[in-house]
């Protein structure tokens, strides 16, 4: 993509980190900017995806049937939404992405992160190249306090009811990737700050990011 060109933006985390929340935070902001964008999340996006997501999270699967089911439910979503809207103008703010794959996939299923990363650079192409976020927001938060928000929120699944080691893991899973990417993952601190704090901190960033190269201005 050329620097003015919309972007394809993911945001990360752990259970109950407050990704979704600044996920739809700022896809609100370039609405309110009037810049063309969408919000979408996986797993899910499209229909099909969206019931993929279903079995997923409110089933029993194998490890490595879960990863497939993923990777299914990413390509039908790359394909029908996200490819076109980015071609039709729009911005694509979504709610995880592969980072989430590597991070929960690998825990279980014998595969290390650079494995389901490959998988997906195999599968996941357009026009021959790699189909990757431009930009990854990392919501960097302690599981501990993740999940004591996700319990609150009473709307748990069967990740969320996982003992605190999974997350333990799937947080410092995290960590690595953001570690190994510092071009494309940004990492938020969150600690300690209310959701408006962090908002601004990552539209902020963003404009730093972009450089001037796309006119974000602020009402």
């Amino acid at each position: 993509m050329k620097d003015n060109d919309p972007k394809f933006i993911t945001f990360e985390g752990g259970e109950g980190s407050g990704k979704s929340t600044q996920s739809k935070l700022l896809y609100e902001y370039l609405i309110s900017q009037n810049i063309k964008a969408i919000h979408t999340r996986e797993v899910g996006g499209t229909k099909e995806a969206e019931e993929i997501r279903n079995l997923l999270v409110h089933r029993d699967l194998l490890p490595i049937s879960e990863l497939m089911l993923v990777m299914a439910a990413r390509y039908e979503h790359i394909h029908k939404l996200i490819i076109p809207s980015l071609l039709d103008g729009y911005w694509v703010i979504c709610d995880r992405f592969i980072d989430s794959t590597a991070c929960y996939q690998s825990i279980g299923s014998g595969l290390i992160i650079e494995d389901i990363f490959a998988i997906h650079n195999q599968l996941m192409t357009y026009k021959g190249k790699i189909f990757m976020p431009n930009y990854t927001f990392f919501m960097n938060i302690s599981p501990q306090i993740g999940l004591e928000r996700s319990i609150r929120t009473g709307q748990t699944n069967k990740f969320e009811e996982k003992e605190l080691r999974f997350h333990q893991l799937v947080y410092e899973k995290f960590k690595i990737i953001a570690n190994k990417y510092p071009g494309r993952v940004k990492s938020i601190n969150c600690q300690n700050k209310n959701q408006n704090e962090i908002h601004l901190e990552i539209v902020d960033l963003l404009k730093t990011i972009l450089n001037h190269n796309f006119n974000l201005n602020t009402k």
